[in-house]
């Protein structure tokens, strides 16, 4: 228990001072953007939305970021799969079968998870960066 009360009173007063210095700092902000608004008072912010990001691809990032979960949880399971109960599983002993699956198997799902959840967010890049910047298309000479 010795050796956690050095690091802990530290990070309790690096902490404290860190709060303390946020606080002014963000008090000052607050204070500017007051100023700000009371300049700007003629301005209509009627069409203005404090609700929506203005981002009109989210359905289709979380849709595309949902296919690659559920691809990689297949894949996952396919590969653990295959490595318990195809011929790499038949050379080994049940006993080392069973370590196999309690240790490696989480990293088999969550790796795949993983990239398959990434390139579906690629793909949902690359597709708003189509909808936004559309290539007009070439014609073919003959």
């Amino acid at each position: 228990m010795d050796w956690i009360t050095a690091p802990l009173i530290v990070a309790i007063i690096f902490g404290s001072i860190y709060k303390l210095a946020e606080l002014f700092v963000r008090k000052r902000e607050r204070l500017l953007l007051i100023n700000k608004f009371t300049e700007i008072s003629n301005v209509d912010f009627r069409g203005i939305s404090l609700y929506s990001s203005g981002n009109k691809f989210t359905a289709l990032r979380i849709g595309w970021l949902m296919l690659g979960v559920g691809a990689g949880f297949l894949l996952g399971f396919l590969v653990n799969l295959m490595a318990t109960y195809g011929r790499y599983a038949s050379e080994m002993g049940s006993g080392d079968m069973w370590d196999y699956r309690r240790y490696v198997s989480g990293i088999v799902y969550l790796a795949c998870i993983c990239i398959c959840g990434g390139t579906g967010l690629l793909l949902s890049y690359k597709k708003e960066r189509e909808a936004e910047h559309p290539q007009p298309k070439k014609e073919e000479e003959f």
